[in-house]
Order: C-alpha cells, then sequence, then structure tokens
C-alpha cells in the first residue's frame, strides 16, 4: 500500500494544493466542494502548509485559481464540442470525480506513475462522472509526451489540454517544446494555463523557493512577453483573467490587508492585476 511520495518533490505541491482545496471546501462559504481533497491532502498536506511562508494564506488564491478554471473547462466543454480534456501534471485534482460533465467526456489525467497510483488508491471505489484513464508520464520526457500526444489526437476530435500549476515549475525551453507539441496535433484546440508575470516570479522566488527545497521544484517560467510568449508557437490569447481581480470578485483576499491599503495609486494596481492570470489559449 502507498502512503507517501518521495520526500521534497515537485509531486509536494499536489498536497499542498489539496489541503488548500480541503480547506475552501470546509468554508461556511465555499467557492466549491471538492469532498475528496481531505482524504488525498492527509497529515502530509496538512504538514506542508504549516511549514509554507504564510501557512494557510495560500488557501485564498487556490481556490480562486480552482475555481476559475473549474469556469472556464466546464464553458469550453458545453459551448465548444470539447470531447477530450487532457490535464497534465494533473496531481490529486478531483474534477472528473466532482464536476458536472458529460458522461461521454474523456477525461486523461497525466502525472508520475507514483502519483498517480497514490492516488488510485485514495479514490478506490469512487466513480467519475466521464471516462477517466490515467496516464503515467513525465512531462519533459518529449519522446514519450509527443507519442502519447499523437495516441490522443487520433481518436479525440476537440481537445483542451489544460496545465494548471504546471509552467511555472518548467523552463522556457520545456514550455516552448511543449506548446510546439501540443499545436502539432490539429485536434488540440483549446489550452487552459495559469500564468505568472516575470515580476510575479521575482516576487514569488524570495518568499517561495526558500521553502521548496528540492531543485525540481524551483519557480522557474514567467515570461516578460506575458501571452505574446505563447503566440510563437501558434496559440493565441482569447480571455485573460486576473487573480487579484477574480479574488475581489469571488470575495477572496488574495493579498493581505496591510498591501491591499498600498494599492490605491492606480498604477500600484495595474501592476499587481498583472501579476498572475488564467489564459485560455485557441490555436491560431
Amino acid at each position: 500500500m502507498l502512503t507517501s511520495l518521495p520526500v521534497e518533490s515537485i509531486s509536494d505541491t499536489a498536497f499542498l494544493t489539496a489541503f488548500y482545496r480541503a480547506l475552501e471546501t470546509e468554508c461556511p462559504d465555499s467557492l466549491f466542494q471538492d469532498p475528496h481533497a481531505r482524504i488525498l491532502a492527509g497529515e502530509r498536506g496538512e504538514k506542508l502548509v504549516e511549514a509554507m511562508p504564510g501557512g494557510k494564506s495560500g488557501a485564498a488564491g487556490c481556490a480562486v485559481r480552482t475555481c476559475v478554471m473549474d469556469e472556464l473547462i466546464l464553458r469550453t466543454v458545453q459551448e465548444d464540442g470539447i470531447d477530450t480534456v487532457l490535464n497534465l501534471g494533473a496531481g490529486l485534482d478531483t474534477r472528473p470525480y466532482r464536476l458536472p460533465l458529460p458522461t461521454s467526456l474523456y477525461w486523461y489525467e497525466c502525472d508520475l506513475p507514483v502519483v498517480l497510483a497514490y492516488k488510485a488508491e485514495k479514490l478506490a471505489g469512487v466513480q467519475p462522472r466521464c471516462v477517466l484513464e490515467s496516464v503515467s508520464l513525465d512531462i519533459t520526457d518529449s519522446i514519450t509526451r509527443q507519442t502519447f500526444f499523437q495516441d490522443v489526437g487520433r481518436v479525440a476530435k476537440q481537445v483542451l489540454a489544460v496545465t494548471e500549476g504546471l509552467l511555472i515549475y518548467m523552463s522556457t525551453e520545456q514550455v516552448a517544446a511543449l506548446a510546439t507539441d501540443l499545436y502539432a496535433q490539429p485536434q488540440f484546440r483549446w489550452w487552459l494555463t495559469d500564468l505568472a508575470s516575470a515580476s510575479a516570479l521575482r516576487y514569488f522566488q524570495q518568499s517561495v523557493n526558500r521553502s521548496l527545497n528540492s531543485s525540481d521544484a524551483t519557480l522557474r517560467f514567467a515570461p516578460e512577453e506575458g501571452t505574446e510568449f505563447f503566440r510563437h508557437y501558434g496559440w493565441k490569447s482569447v480571455e485573460l483573467r486576473s487573480l487579484l481581480e477574480e479574488g475581489q470578485r469571488l470575495q477572496r483576499e488574495i493579498l493581505p490587508q496591510s498591501l491591499l491599503t498600498q494599492l490605491q495609486a492606480p498604477e500600484h494596481w495595474e501592476i499587481w492585476r498583472k501579476m498572475s492570470g488564467f489564459v485560455l489559449l485557441r490555436r491560431h
């Protein structure tokens, strides 16, 4: 029986996310319900949150990210004829179990074997709402990745790729290669991801990288050109939502009140508004 994952690996971020989602689920005014988050996070998720700078303060940002990406996934599936979702670096995500998805939808959750095995053990007996397939995949292995994308492309008609909380841990070259491989499959029409700005990366590196001891959990990707980065590889931004603005809309405080009071000047607000967000991309 699997009870833990490698210490100090990028997989730890999956435990953090699961615990944050459990905290949101247990709020009286929760933005979503993830009934499996607490069991997936376990004691490890709680200990990791306690060790993080700011502790539980990161839960608000995670809740907003989850809620906004839930909305965009459901809307894209419903309005754009998506028949396949490709969740890369899925971690301990439970959307196939909790979202009102079409039963005919194919959902591929891709991650390292040990992550998927742990998740399968914890969710044994729980039925997904769509056709779910777990795929062992190191997203940075270009040969294996290309082969898998080709296999999906042969059977799918309209694919939405999702990279939640993934790109920031990859190098610019790795993201460029991933974007190229996604675009190589004509059936891959949409791509949903979160994206940090270069200034946000510098801020995060000062506070977060010190708490992540593993080299594979280092924060890296935040292009100076923002969403224009993806245009070079065939992807155009069609919708961009600010984490800060979405936090206001959903009544979740992303920034501490002490910092918010310093953002009265429009130029300061604009800088922080652009620091992190969610982008829906469509192939040219």
